[in-house]
């Protein structure tokens, strides 16, 4: 959606008067709020993402596979190390898992 079109959607007359500023006050209150708390978020998960890729490769955390099945969950494996990762990713596909 082009810029032009999202702010010929926005409401004219926010903010010409006091009571409608009142009005969108709380709006604007969480709105920031959860744009701060987001933020955050993402910052962490940037800076936190290489360590867990590191830990991940050395074998220190777990690979979690969820296996579904006709669009539900069957099972979650855990594996350790990226060779069992590939190992049990092509037992999965291979169809050795779930037989039901």
């Amino acid at each position: 959606m082009p810029l032009g079109a999202a702010a010929d959607m926005m409401p004219s007359g926010v903010g010409d008067d006091p009571i409608s500023a009142i009005i969108a006050l709380p709006g604007v209150a969480v709105f920031l709020v959860v744009l701060a708390l987001w933020l955050v978020e993402l910052v962490l998960r940037l800076l936190f993402a290489p360590v867990a890729m590191v830990l991940r490769l050395l074998g220190a955390i777990s690979y979690r596979l969820d296996l579904f099945y006709n669009g539900r969950h069957v099972e979650t494996y855990r594996v350790t190390g990226l060779s069992g990762l590939w190992r049990e990713r092509r037992r999965l596909a291979a169809g050795g898992a779930y037989q039901g």
